[in-house]
């Protein structure tokens, strides 16, 4: 065969690789349309079918990573242990419901996100519960009778959730369905406020109720309940109990960065021990949208000193028992100022990630010291100065209207007992 023929023949295959590959990427596009199309109208055949039937001792819980975690986490345990005879519901992923033992407690109801049990839950009853825009994300109409309550996931947060700053169109039509559909905001302080009323609750029929996340009640335990907390982690990691803990949990990049996770772990521990003596340990815990990519970092694999944190399920029991905190420019950092504990930050791309997601606030309007690369960052936290740091904390949190005192679980159930009913038993029960 000549050399032509050859060529001709290789590009033959060539274009029916190509346009089969074409064609593939339209039928899986036809058949995303017509899943969402079947999707849209069985969860409005289920909503119209249940127009008459609201349970008002249901309510029904989600997170954005379908986690049993963050305020819906601390809410539910607020009414368990009260004791309250709820219908509770929690809509989690399939991969979570096939984990044994289940990571939910006696009490609590789980069903699939986006199954006909997920709609019908979430069409019959009485309370939404969701720390992101969950519920309108997977929208099932909600009813006039219904009631949505909404207590974000962030803090007095250091980075914008300004929609022209995401990228994603459905997030996007989500958040615009929560604004309208809201009818609680659940905010930890007048800055907080201030940031749902300059974003996507602007309505002023959306109530924003000042009572301090339910997560962070935890922050505040006394000594006897941390001691107890900081046996669990040690117990979970197979630590020593009196070993110093540092959480290092860093965002993610909307630009998929991930030349920005080059911490030395080894200089921070040397510095820990140099400025506050014992020994020490970093929990390292990357955002999930990062964590599997991340997972075989040379400078962390097979090091005895450095815990993969993203097997802790709870990032708030972990702040409740570390003694440092160390981020770039996640929220969490101004939940765990509450202890009252060191907390620094690390951003060797922050010009860039200013441009990229912006800031509702100067970084060094904070507590915490701020490094660019890890020289600065060991100069941190050897100067560290516990009685600035303290002066600055209480400046900080005065600042923004902080709202937090322990309490605000509690606060949160008060409200939804003035729309829940607790379930009518039979005398023989």
């Amino acid at each position: 065969m000549s050399e032509y023929k050859v060529q001709g023949k290789i590009g033959q295959i060539e274009r029916r690789a190509a346009e089969k590959a074409f064609f593939k990427f339209l039928f899986m596009r036809a058949r995303q349309k017509s899943d969402l199309f079947i999707s849209y109208l069985t969860k409005t055949y289920i909503s119209y079918s249940t127009r008459d039937k609201v349970e008002k001792d249901k309510i029904v819980f989600m997170h954005y990573n379908d986690v049993y975690q963050c305020n819906p986490k601390y809410i539910i345990e607020e009414i368990l242990r009260q004791g309250l005879d709820y219908d509770i519901v929690f809509v989690t992923s399939k991969a979570h419901m096939n984990e044994f033992p289940l990571p939910f407690p006696e009490g609590v109801r789980v069903v699939r996100r986006n199954s006909l049990e997920h709609f019908y839950e979430a069409a019959t009853a009485r309370v939404w519960v969701d720390n992101a825009v969950c519920f309108p994300w997977n929208y099932v109409p909600k009813k006039k009778n219904q009631i949505y309550i909404n207590t974000w996931h962030g803090s007095m947060g250091l980075k914008r959730i300004d929609a022209s700053n995401i990228t994603n169109k459905h997030w996007r039509d989500a958040a615009e369905i929560a604004g309208r559909i809201t009818n609680f905001m659940i905010s930890d302080s007048e800055f907080e406020t201030m940031v749902y009323r300059t974003t996507h609750w602007p309505d002023e029929r959306v109530k924003v109720l000042e009572y301090g996340h339910p997560r962070n009640d935890i922050l505040f335990c006394d000594d006897k309940k941390r001691a107890e907390l900081k046996a669990k982690v040690c117990e979970f990691f197979d630590i020593e109990e009196d070993c110093n803990l540092i959480l290092y949990a860093p965002t993610f990049r909307d630009a998929r960065n991930l030349d920005c996770y080059d911490l030395d772990y080894n200089r921070v521990i040397a510095a820990a021990e140099a400025r506050f003596g014992g020994k020490w340990k970093i929990i390292n815990r990357y955002h999930f949208k990062v964590a599997k990519k991340l997972a075989g970092v040379k400078a962390i694999k097979n090091n005895p000193d450095i815990l993969s944190g993203n097997t802790y399920d709870d990032i708030q029991e972990l702040m409740a028992v570390c003694d440092i905190g160390i981020t770039d420019y996640s929220s969490w950092i101004c939940d765990f100022v509450l202890t009252g504990r060191p907390g620094f930050i690390y951003a060797n791309d922050l010009k860039a990630y200013d441009k990229e997601r912006g800031f509702y606030y100067p970084l060094d309007s904070t507590p915490f010291p701020i490094a660019e690369n890890n020289d600065q960052l060991e100069a941190n936290i050897l100067s560290f100065d516990a009685g600035k740091y303290a002066a600055d904390k209480e400046e900080f949190l005065k600042a923004r209207g902080s709202k937090e005192d322990g309490r605000a679980a509690e606060r949160v159930v008060s409200l939804l007992k003035r729309y829940m009913k607790e379930k009518k038993h039979n005398k023989e029960d």
